[in-house]
């Protein structure tokens, strides 16, 4: 028999491949998925400064800016989170839709790991180790890196 006619691959052959196959799949979805993190993330912080501006636009209208007690509440003031009912409703009625997590999941304490959802708290002046000025402290959980991203900014006063 004349071995050089032969046509086709072997079975070790077919199977490198589908292993290279896999392997550039894997690679692929993992690298995809880190986008899409980073993706939202960038979307969150777009969103943190536009609530700021809605913020800072109210506080010029009011001369202040509101206070909340939807969680916590049982120090000066309490935690909005934006996956609860009464998300910065006091801007939506003149200043529009008020901007919300892209996953928006968590009703918890904003410190807490895997909540993804944007929170506001205005501090009174002189509230624990804060400042003497009243503070705002707006933000988010970054899902690329599972770190709080705030943004902190002093107003006129907390209502």
């Amino acid at each position: 028999m004349d071995n050089k006619n032969k046509h086709g691959f072997t079975i070790v052959e077919l199977l490198i491949v589908v292993v290279i196959i896999t392997i550039l799949a894997v690679i692929t979805v993992t690298v995809f998925k880190g986008v899409q993190q980073r993706s939202r993330d960038s979307a969150r912080a777009q969103d943190i400064a536009s609530i700021k501006r809605m913020l800072l636009m109210y506080q010029a209208d009011h001369g202040s800016v509101m206070r909340t007690t939807s969680y916590g509440g049982n120090g000066p003031g309490g935690w909005n989170i934006s996956s609860s009912a009464t998300w910065l409703s006091f801007l939506s009625t003149t200043y529009g839709t008020v901007p919300v997590d892209p996953v928006n999941t968590g009703l918890a304490d904003p410190g807490i790991s895997g909540n993804l959802a944007y929170y506001y708290y205005c501090y009174a002046a002189g509230s624990g180790p804060l400042p003497a000025t009243p503070n705002v402290r707006l933000g988010y959980r970054s899902e690329a890196t599972n770190l709080r991203v705030d943004t902190n900014f002093s107003v006129e006063s907390c209502l």
